[in-house]
């Protein structure tokens, strides 16, 4: 037991180190992480970022990160780095756990440790002060994983010191055995983190943004917010330079909606034609919209791969409605001229009951025929029933 006052200071020490225990603050502004891409530019992102499937999307203040003007941005997973990406999110989740109630929680964990080791001071049964210590142990152990490595160091000697008075402990309960238990040290982030960008930083990033945004409504809408930025921010920002991004972002969003109405005008020209191909069962009219498709396609540097698959999807589907068309056509051609011996041969037969007509119309409403003529009339229908007997019906 000798080793508890020992501990006791330990407490008293690393808390006295901290000062005083702030109160919990509160920064106000969502911290900023940033989306490391590939190429090593490291776009900020205001608050977590959200990686869903093969995307990230996060918002990206534009201008001056205070005033928490936002833009949403949504890019192809693919072209993050995610070590980085993550290495950063955990030193900004330390920084902000750290700015906010670290502190906090450090004191209330010395605050635990103390009241464990005044119970343990005047308890007398040695089982039972055994059982205290190693249970703070195990909060011990655990402590730095749930709180970002945080005061890992001053928290591993508390353990060091914890583990030498269990070794007494045991001793007076007579415990013979002991517990081996291997927890990982936990370390702080320590990725530096990068300052807030300027508000032409923050430009540049929405264009390199823009850059790397594989959908064509997402780029224009980056290109229009930093357009629109400059505007607004003008006198904030260097003349010349200003002048040169906002020439350059219009260039590329002219360049945008020309791509666009090329695109729009190819997937009208495209359908039309092999609509009216699938209409005339013309497979190789259809084949030719699609080929059409792919070689203009080239020429414009294939700047819309979703529209073009998507396209060309509904462009296998009128192929498909073509060979349709085309194989009913075929089938009727074939079979038209059995429909068309058929009726050649059930003719006479037919002509025959037109005769038969009258006669047929006298028995259903009593009026005729003679007794006399009904044998030559039964003839008729005879020789009317064998003709049509003997004609088949086209499968």
């Amino acid at each position: 037991m000798h080793l508890l006052p020992a501990l006791c200071l330990a407490v008293v020490a690393t808390a006295a180190a901290a000062g005083l225990v702030p109160a919990v603050q509160d920064t106000g502004a969502a911290p900023l992480f940033r989306v490391i891409l590939n190429d090593g530019t490291a776009l900020v992102s205001y608050g977590e970022y959200s990686r869903v499937g093969d995307r990230v999307v996060f918002s990206m203040p534009l201008g001056d990160p205070s005033l928490a003007r936002l833009q949403l941005v949504n890019l192809p997973a693919a072209a993050v780095n995610w070590e980085s990406t993550e290495r950063y999110a955990e030193a900004t989740r330390y920084a902000q756990y750290v700015a906010t109630r670290a502190e906090a929680d450090y004191a209330v964990l010395t605050g635990q440790v103390a009241e464990a080791l005044q119970a343990i001071a005047i308890t007398a049964a040695p089982s039972r002060r055994l059982e205290i210590a190693e249970q703070i142990r195990r909060y011990l152990s655990g402590w730095p994983a749930a709180h970002y490595g945080y005061r890992s160091r001053d928290v591993r000697e508390m353990e060091a010191l914890l583990d030498e008075t269990i070794s007494g402990l045991r001793a007076s309960a007579g415990v013979q055995q002991f517990d081996l238990s291997l927890v990982a040290m936990v370390e702080p982030p320590t990725m530096p983190r990068l300052p807030d960008p300027s508000p032409a930083q923050s430009i540049e990033q929405a264009m390199v943004a823009a850059r790397v945004a594989d959908v064509p409504a997402e780029r224009m809408t980056l290109l229009r917010a930093v357009i629109a930025l400059i505007d607004e921010d003008h006198a904030q920002l260097p003349g010349d330079w200003a002048r040169r991004a906002k020439e350059s972002a219009k260039a590329t969003l002219e360049a945008e909606l020309q791509a666009e109405k090329k695109y729009a005008d190819l997937s009208k020209s495209v359908l039309q034609a092999a609509s009216r191909a699938a209409a005339s069962a013309d497979v190789r009219g259809v084949t030719k919209a699609m080929d059409r498709l792919r070689s203009r396609d080239a020429r414009l540097g294939g700047k819309r791969p979703d529209q073009v698959r998507t396209l060309m999807a509904a462009l296998d589907d009128k192929l498909d409605a073509a060979r349709r068309l085309r194989l009913m056509r075929d089938q009727w051609t074939l079979r038209s001229q059995a429909f068309e011996q058929y009726r050649r041969d059930v003719a006479p037969g037919i002509r025959g009951l037109q005769d038969l007509r009258d006669r047929l119309e006298d028995i259903r409403s009593l009026a005729g025929p003679g007794v006399a003529d009904l044998p030559s009339l039964a003839s008729r229908f005879e020789r009317v029933y064998r003709q049509l007997a003997v004609v088949k019906p086209p499968p």
